[in-house]
């Protein structure tokens, strides 16, 4: 699996989703939660955390959370800014892979946000990211995670993009192009972030991420073999509203049995 979010796209990773509500996406777990829990909530495992976004609300709310991802630069941002939390326990995190997660200890829920499992590109790793969140948790706990929808992906296709995010001391220019591999429903999204600052200097990174994309049956099974039932597949953030021709992210809600 090639590598992405390095140094220089982690240092710019807050910038660029700075305008991503993840107050109101902790508000749409909690609800989740209240609606469909079958236990109280007091420990949750965040796969594939990135820089805290859901954990820190979360750990503010007064959750125990336990964050991982494979990214040890993200990960350091996710600890600074933890560092700032007063009058609440901070989010434990751990750097490792989601696939091969055995802590030894179990959960009262799992979230894997922001497309975590699409950056899973076979059959064999998605099933292994669905394994480790199940043996991390209860029976009967509860799993939430968001992913690509695949008949919107197909029909619609990625368009290329570009976004410029003025900073304090210049612009973050992102662009981005992509394409589709059909057959192993993944897309190929290569970014070029240019860091432009006032001074007139330039500095320019590139990655590319691949990302699959995941059709209502496929899941079904996947959460099956892994141990999982799934209760809904609904619009993501719009969770009560199922999925239509314009949807291109899903939220997906099981349980461990």
């Amino acid at each position: 699996m090639s590598r992405v979010f390095g140094q220089d796209y982690a240092n710019a990773y807050d910038s660029l989703y700075a305008t991503k509500d993840y107050e109101a996406e902790c508000d749409l777990i909690e609800r989740i939660v209240h609606e469909h829990g079958h236990q109280p909530v007091h420990r949750i495992l965040d796969l594939g955390c990135g820089t805290g976004g859901h954990a820190i609300p979360l750990a503010r709310r007064g959750y125990c959370v336990v964050g991982v991802d494979r990214s040890e630069e993200m990960i350091e941002h996710a600890r600074a800014k933890a560092m700032a939390l007063e009058d609440c326990d901070r989010p434990e995190y751990r750097v490792a892979s989601i696939t091969s997660l055995r802590f030894g200890d179990r959960f009262d829920l799992a979230i894997m946000m922001f497309a975590v499992l699409g950056y899973q590109h076979d059959n064999e790793s998605v099933l292994a990211a669905l394994r480790s969140m199940r043996r991390h948790l209860r029976s009967g706990a509860l799993a939430i995670f968001d992913v690509w929808y695949g008949p919107v992906v197909l029909g619609e296709r990625p368009a290329d993009r570009t976004r410029e995010i003025p900073q304090p001391d210049g612009a973050l220019i992102r662009s981005a192009s992509s394409t589709l591999d059909i057959h192993r429903h993944l897309c190929h999204v290569s970014f070029d972030l240019r860091n432009v600052p006032t001074d007139g200097t330039t500095k320019q990174t590139h990655e590319t991420h691949t990302m699959r994309f995941f059709f209502p049956h496929e899941l079904d099974l996947f959460l099956h073999i892994a141990g999982f039932s799934l209760i809904r597949i609904g619009q993501f953030p719009d969770f009560d509203r199922d999925p239509d021709e314009a949807t291109w992210n899903v939220m997906v809600l099981a349980r461990a049995v």
